[in-house]
């Protein structure tokens, strides 16, 4: 892995920044509802992208970075992948799931999925437990 190149900023595409900026609003959201941290990024990404941001960066930031600041989608929808205009988010998070998930398959086995099968995990370790005894007992 460590020969491996890493994502580098500079390197972005357009909706690279849209999903970065994004996903990193509704974390902001999600984990402070300070209307004060809120304030202080809406205020600071005018500042950065006009003296920073797009020196580095260069324009594919711009509305990413609006979205982030909290400029509504229908003012910015045209400039950007992620249209979410018309969708209303709960900002108190997701209603907790109450309801039995059932998978859409029958086995783990099938599918490709090839994952250990928990029912069979107790007699792996019982035959493991035999195989130890049987090489004391020859030991002895």
């Amino acid at each position: 892995m460590e020969k491996r190149a890493g994502a580098k900023l500079i390197e972005m595409t357009d909706l690279q920044w849209e999903f970065f900026f994004t996903c990193w609003k509704y974390n902001l959201e999600f984990w402070s509802r300070s209307a004060r941290l809120t304030s202080k990024f809406t205020l600071g990404v005018p500042i950065y992208y006009s003296m920073l941001g797009k020196k580095l960066f260069g324009d594919g930031i711009k509305y990413p970075l609006w979205r982030f600041a909290g400029v509504p989608d229908r003012l910015i929808r045209k400039h950007m992948y992620l249209d979410f205009t018309g969708h209303k988010r709960n900002r108190n998070g997701m209603e907790p799931f109450d309801r039995e998930i059932n998978p859409g398959f029958r086995s783990v086995r099938e599918h490709g999925l090839n994952m250990i099968d928990a029912s069979e995990l107790h007699q792996i370790g019982s035959t493991r437990n035999n195989n130890v005894e049987a090489v004391q007992v020859a030991g002895d």
